[in-house]
């Protein structure tokens, strides 16, 4: 199989699998290589609560300048996952605002712990660093700049403009040692609604 660059979803998420997909902050110029299979297959991604329903984002689940509790991310099930899978990430954008896109409402990493074909993955709070067991942060979101509180995952904070909310999942097989090649199996992506 050939090698080719990994896509520029952000510098960060490239970084991040060089350095075996934990947080970091790490700006170096070390662009490691993945390779996709051939037989690429499309992920199904569906929403575990009914109240997703990937039109309109739920009123209880929008950040906290919005929803004093603030949100969560959906749980979602992830089927058709290849048998070598492992890891899965998953990139939050808002997709109307350029400034938020590409995963700029944060990207996670999860575990996958066996290699059944499908996975539910849980939902994570917005606007922490505290995550559930088998994530990680790959890039923390990027409101900050926006004055938006800290955390790994800010959740849809349009105020309510119609801004377009999506997540792309990524299945990912690590290598077993650190200089062995990452492999992309398959992808999807899922919108979550408007707000």
């Amino acid at each position: 199989m050939k090698k080719i660059l990994l896509p520029t979803l952000t510098t960060a998420f490239t970084i991040a699998i060089a350095l075996n997909f934990s947080a970091c902050s790490d700006t170096s110029n070390n662009t490691p290589k993945y390779q996709t299979v051939k037989d690429k297959v499309e992920l199904n991604i569906s929403f575990v609560d009914k109240k997703w329903d990937g039109k309109k984002v739920p009123k209880d689940e929008v950040c906290s300048d919005y929803n004093p509790k603030g949100g969560n991310s959906p749980a979602l099930t992830i089927s058709n996952l290849p048998k070598k899978v492992n890891y899965l990430i998953l990139s939050f954008s808002d997709e109307t605002f350029k400034g938020m896109s590409n995963g700029g409402h944060g990207i996670v990493g999860y575990k996958v712990k066996d290699t059944n074909s499908t996975v539910t993955i849980p939902s994570i709070k917005g606007e922490t660093f505290s995550l559930p067991t088998g994530f990680n942060s790959i890039r923390k979101h990027q409101g900050e700049q926006f004055k938006k509180k800290k955390g790994a995952y800010l959740p849809p904070c349009s105020g309510g403009n119609g801004n377009l909310y999506v997540i792309e999942v990524k299945a990912i097989e690590r290598p077993s040692t650190k200089d062995g090649n990452y492999t992309l199996w398959g992808d999807a992506n899922i919108s979550i609604g408007v707000y």
